[in-house]
């Protein structure tokens, strides 16, 4: 059985990372997140596609953290992402590479998404939702005839 690779859910998600921290927009849902550590860094790589077992390389490599560990927090990330619709799946994944160690490895915190909804609806008011195929801002028609 084929592995898939995960992608980031473009162009419906958007991210940043600001002061060494992801932030992270569904424009579909209007839920915005936010991960720090070793969350960050899986997003980095999940923003060009990547295999579960490449992230986990990722996680061993530059962390202080055993691969069974990494496989199960990688696991729950992926769950969570694409529960939330962050990330799809892209194809087949390619085999992971082997990384080379960072040099000194830092602690490990499980990578997580902290969820946050309380602006939703003032997120799904904008404007930037009701593109039409002629852009945005647009005029409504009735508003053409009359000016017109």
């Amino acid at each position: 059985m084929s592995k898939p690779a995960w992608i980031v859910n473009k162009p419906a998600v958007v991210s940043e990372v600001i002061d060494g921290e992801l932030v992270v927009m569904n424009l579909a849902t209007g839920n915005y997140f936010s991960s720090a550590g070793s969350g960050a860094r899986l997003w980095a790589r999940l923003d060009q596609g990547a295999s579960a077992e490449g992230l986990v390389a990722l996680l061993v490599a530059h962390h202080e953290v055993d691969v069974d560990t990494a496989s199960a927090d990688v696991a729950r990330y992926l769950a969570t992402l694409q529960a939330e619709g962050l990330v799809r799946e892209y194809g087949e994944a390619a085999p992971a590479l082997p990384l080379e160690p960072a040099h000194a490895r830092e602690s490990y915190q499980a990578p997580a998404m902290q969820v946050y909804s309380d602006m939703r609806d003032l997120l799904m008011l904008d404007p930037i939702h009701d593109v039409a195929e002629e852009g945005w801002p647009s005029r409504p028609a009735e508003e053409l005839k009359q000016t017109g």
